[in-house]
């Protein structure tokens, strides 16, 4: 029950629930995931789990992390992802939180006594079929493919956890501050950008179908990849960046040197004229709710810069990148056409959800 998100994108882990067990640590034994006559949610892999109210959820995944915060009470949560502590923003929120081992750790996760686990992005089906042998109770969120799924998998936890107006609130929350972000925009022409980052020597990017594409267009940016016919996360040669040519580039702060240092990139009028929006690593790589605080970093400098050329006297107006002095001979692109659709769509997506995606780390 999930709605059809980036990003090297992410990084996400799998969640497990859990059992009790038997006498002398034998295997526990098997609970049926809901009985007759109770309500239940088919998970990406089409397994029936069922609708309570989990008091001792175990998650392996970011996601589900972030989004539990906002809609359970902290007590219910015995256990968060490892990396879900190493990418908050507001780490306090999961202060004395158990992490959730390795998910072939079936001791360990045994130990936790979850009620619920949860599993989300690169969960390998072979170790969910074991621990659900092993009597734990998981529910496998799937893969992220941007807002589309983050918003569905907002409310399909809400109803999981038998708190569906807390998911359902959240979720048009969620997606009203988002659209917020370029609202103020209507009626203008948009700037095209893409969003790449440097790996030694490979230029990763995500377009159509990833978080990174969405964090563009909620920031009121047209994505050139995505409007080049690009999707998922590819792997750029240089001729294709150049082609493109983007009037913006977004990428990861901390490697943002690189980038532009690429044999051959230097060419890329937005590295010439230092048209680059450098937003922290942790921020873009979030497939979860960090996609709204990443929408705002992009918006920011490259609309701000914008207005502060259109009101101007022309001579002296210029577009310059974060960091710069609005100062120098820098000269301004004209602003590609947008043609507006709808921000996202929903659609059902457990039943035929495609695995591969990328996260930049």
């Amino acid at each position: 029950m999930k709605l059809g998100l980036i990003n090297l994108a992410a990084v996400l882990a799998a969640l497990v629930l859990g059992g009790v067990l038997s006498a002398g640590g034998a295997a526990l034994e098997s609970r049926p995931s809901a009985s007759e006559g109770e309500r239940s949610i088919a998970d990406v892999g089409g397994h029936e789990v069922a609708v309570r109210r989990y008091a001792r959820i175990a998650s392996a995944s970011t996601i589900a992390d972030q989004v539990l915060a906002e809609i359970a009470e902290p007590s219910r949560v015995v256990a968060i992802a490892a990396h879900t502590r190493r990418i908050a923003r507001t780490p306090w929120r999961y202060e004395g939180k158990a992490e959730v081992p390795r998910l072939d750790d079936r001791e360990e996760l045994l130990a936790l006594d979850p009620d619920l686990v949860l599993a989300s992005g690169f969960a390998d089906p072979g170790q969910v079929a074991r621990l659900r042998r092993a009597g734990l109770t998981v529910f496998d969120l799937g893969p992220m493919h941007g807002v589309e799924s983050l918003l569905e998998d907002i409310r399909t936890l809400g109803a999981l956890i038998d708190e569906p107006e807390r998911g359902e609130r959240f979720a048009v929350q969620f997606e009203r501050r988002l659209r917020h972000v370029s609202a103020g925009l209507a009626g203008q022409e948009r700037v095209g950008g893409l969003s790449v980052g440097a790996f030694g020597d490979q230029l990763y990017g995500g377009a159509r179908g990833t978080s990174y594409a969405d964090i563009l267009e909620a920031a009121g940016v047209v994505d050139v990849a995505s409007a080049a016919g690009i999707e998922g996360w590819p792997a750029y040669r240089i001729e294709q960046l150049l082609e493109l040519d983007p009037t913006w580039i977004v990428t990861p702060a901390e490697r943002a040197s690189a980038l532009c240092r690429h044999p051959g990139l230097d060419h890329l009028s937005a590295c010439r004229e230092d048209r680059v929006v450098r937003v922290p690593a942790n921020v873009i790589t979030d497939p979860g709710l960090g996609l709204l605080e990443a929408a705002e970093a992009v918006h920011a400098p490259i609309y701000a810069l914008a207005d502060l050329g259109a009101r101007a006297p022309a001579a002296q107006r210029h577009v310059v990148g974060l960091g710069a002095h609005l100062s120098g001979e820098h000269s301004r692109r004209p602003f590609r056409s947008h043609v507006p659709r709808p921000l996202f769509r929903h659609r059902a997506r457990f039943a035929h959800r495609q695995m591969p995606r990328y996260q930049l780390l």
